[in-house]
């Protein structure tokens, strides 16, 4: 069963549950108004007929006021009147008619008599009749006046004013149902139309469709929701744009060395049969390049790995930020003099102590600086140390191409390697695009925080912190 079949089941059965809870309040209120002004009219009666008495008793049987009663307050429902002394003498007595007993005798619920007067229910030749009766006093003689009703044309009448009144109210209820039916219909369609589109494309976005993209047709919930899917789905082309690149490139870095190291064999074994030896160990040093090489690709792997699986462990001790920086500054100094790059160090005054992992902190630096130097053409590459509130930081101050800013947000990403195809950065694809995104793991292990600004033709700045140790 679909959202929006289960959605307009429940909006029906809570619309439906509505309706029958105002329909029984309705019949509920207005039984309750139709009897309290049926014991009203029929007290009157019986106090109309007890002055009909008074006046019978005092006049001597010559009233005109039953006339008027006979005239005014006659009902249908009144079976007999009758007046009466106490010592039993009958000072007037008419009997309208006899009931008879009715196959259709039903009424929606019993009704309750009026509290003043005597009010009893009998049975008169198999009909219910509702007796009434009050005493009054006429010239100190005790007069009871008596009003028999039938109830069921009491009931019937309170009946048929209750479907009066309940047939306008039903039929408005009629229609605010039929309208509420056709708005659950277009709610929703309105609700459950966005989300099976949402669902439709996380199917496709599922199956490999990450170009897919849902419309935002609004700023609500469900404009939010189709824009966070749509992110996803850009995120998802992005990595696997990346994937697709990484595994490309990987493969061919990966193949340079090792057949670098395959033709290298080759011409130490052509050698070797023409006893050419003395050019043997020029090979071999080319061996041992490309294996050093392949050697990085294969700590790269093992580094992303370790951090993946969480067992990367710090050897936390007392570090000297200056020395570690100069450590790496020297290790590129003659990369970057063979570019013909000036490559320098500036350290601050009182420099605070830190703690942290050497070796850890070093390989951050040296990739870092590396990579300044690798991706600078000419100018130069500058290192500052310096002190930072909480803390000391280093900068690393090139003057290379620049990084883009579309693609600045991405470059401490796993495998992500800047504008491969580019000429501002030729060495851009012997890179696994793995060590600023180890870099950035590493820095925020240690509590720190590492950033880039960069300016496409500006050159770039990439700033590492390390708080001071407590």
């Amino acid at each position: 069963m679909g959202i929006r079949t289960k959605l307009i089941l429940f909006l029906l059965t809570l619309l439906t549950a509505i309706s029958a809870l105002m329909a029984f309040l309705f019949i509920h209120n207005e039984w309750s108004s139709i009897s309290a002004n049926s014991q009203r009219k029929n007290l009157q009666i019986l106090m109309s007929m007890a002055e009909v008495c008074k006046e019978q008793h005092a006049s001597g049987g010559n009233s005109a006021a039953y006339k008027y009663f006979k005239a005014f307050l006659k009902t249908p429902e009144i079976i007999k009147v009758s007046c009466a002394t106490a010592g039993g003498r009958v000072l007037l007595e008419e009997r309208y008619y006899t009931p008879a007993p009715s196959p259709f005798n039903f009424s929606f619920r019993r009704f309750s008599p009026p509290n003043t007067g005597v009010w009893e229910t009998r049975s008169d030749n198999g009909v219910e009749v509702l007796k009434a009766s009050f005493k009054v006093r006429s010239r100190g003689a005790e007069i009871t006046a008596r009003v028999d009703f039938s109830t069921q044309l009491i009931g019937q009448e309170m009946d048929a004013s209750l479907r009066e009144s309940s047939a306008g109210f039903f039929i408005i209820l009629s229609l605010s149902f039929a309208i509420g039916c056709i708005g659950t219909l277009i709610i929703t369609r309105v609700i459950a139309d966005p989300i099976q589109t949402m669902a439709e494309a996380a199917r496709l976005i599922g199956s490999g469709r990450l170009s897919h993209r849902i419309p935002v047709k609004g700023k609500d919930e469900m404009g939010r929701l189709a824009s966070e899917l749509n992110d996803m789905a850009v995120k998802l082309q992005e990595s696997d744009d990346i994937r697709r690149d990484f595994v490309s490139s990987i493969t061919h870095d990966l193949r340079s060395p090792v057949t670098g190291i395959e033709l290298c064999a080759d011409i130490i074994l052509k050698l070797a049969e023409k006893r050419e030896y003395e050019r043997i160990p020029e090979q071999v040093l080319s061996v041992n390049e490309h294996a050093q090489r392949l050697n990085r690709f294969i700590d790269s792997m093992l580094e992303i790995s370790r951090i993946e699986s969480g067992k990367i462990k710090l050897e936390i001790k007392d570090v000297n930020l200056e020395d570690l920086a100069d450590r790496a500054v020297r290790a590129f100094k003659a990369y970057a003099a063979q570019k013909g790059l000036k490559l320098e160090l500036i350290v601050g005054e009182e420099i605070p102590g830190a703690r942290g992992d050497p070796d850890r902190l070093y390989q951050v630096l040296a990739n870092i600086v590396g990579n300044a130097v690798k991706y600078t053409a000419a100018g130069s590459v500058s290192v500052f140390v310096e002190t930072a509130p909480g803390g000391q930081r280093v900068r690393v101050c090139d003057t290379g191409p620049g990084i883009p800013s579309r693609e600045l947000k991405n470059i401490f990403s796993k495998f992500y390697r800047i504008s491969s195809g580019r000429r501002d950065y030729p060495s851009a694809r012997q890179g696994t695009g793995l060590g600023l995104f180890i870099a950035k793991f590493i820095i925020e292990l240690h509590g720190g925080s590492i950033a880039a600004e960069s300016a496409e033709g500006k050159g770039s700045v990439f700033t590492v912190f390390l708080p001071s140790k407590a």
